[in-house]
């Protein structure tokens, strides 16, 4: 059992969300759309977890999976680059997964992955009745933000600088225009 209280982590965070998941949603019957979701959950979560990601929660089709909490390949450096290799897996089970998809009532399926690496408080955050344990912070705020990015960037994959400084060995990417997000003063560099 995990102790009650935090710690101070850093962690890298990681939210995958589905494109234009409400306009999908509102096009079918609700058994459909739980159905859909939970054989698509059970594909990415299954990518996750191969690299020793813990699912932090899901929000509707968004999901927060986090590498350094509560488990940790004690080093920033290899948490990161295990949340890198999990995106490249999903990315590849998507494409399996939109060769069964197409047509009107099988839609081709695009999501959209955000990443930051940063302190984080990690916890059982709730009420006496209920609890989970969750990463909170600045760092995580930032992934989603940089989640929400792929869209006018037309990009699946987004990290941070941050990260990008962890794992810039062993991976190709492509610096994106910097931009200002919310809650930050300097614009932020993010890479492709």
């Amino acid at each position: 059992s995990l102790p009650l209280g935090g710690t101070r982590r850093t962690a890298t965070i990681m939210f995958a969300d589905i494109r234009s998941f409400t306009a999908f949603s509102e096009r079918f019957d609700p058994e459909s759309v739980v159905g859909f979701l939970n054989s698509y959950m059970t594909r990415m979560v299954d990518c996750i977890e191969k690299t020793h990601g813990v699912v932090d929660k899901f929000i509707g089709d968004a999901i927060m999976a986090v590498w350094g909490a509560p488990v940790t390949k004690g080093d920033p450096a290899i948490d990161a680059l295990e949340c890198i290799n999990t995106m490249i897996m999903m990315r590849k089970s998507l494409l399996e997964y939109n060769k069964t998809r197409g047509g009107p009532n099988r839609p081709i399926i695009r999501i959209g992955c955000g990443v930051n690496t940063g302190p984080c408080i990690a916890g059982q955050i709730g009420s006496a009745k209920r609890m989970e344990y969750t990463v909170i912070g600045d760092a995580v705020n930032l992934a989603s933000r940089i989640e929400a990015l792929n869209k006018p960037f037309g990009t699946d994959i987004l990290i941070s600088g941050n990260t990008f400084n962890l794992v810039r060995d062993h991976v190709i990417v492509e610096p994106m225009s910097p931009i200002t997000v919310k809650g930050k003063t300097e614009p932020i560099q993010i890479y492709a």
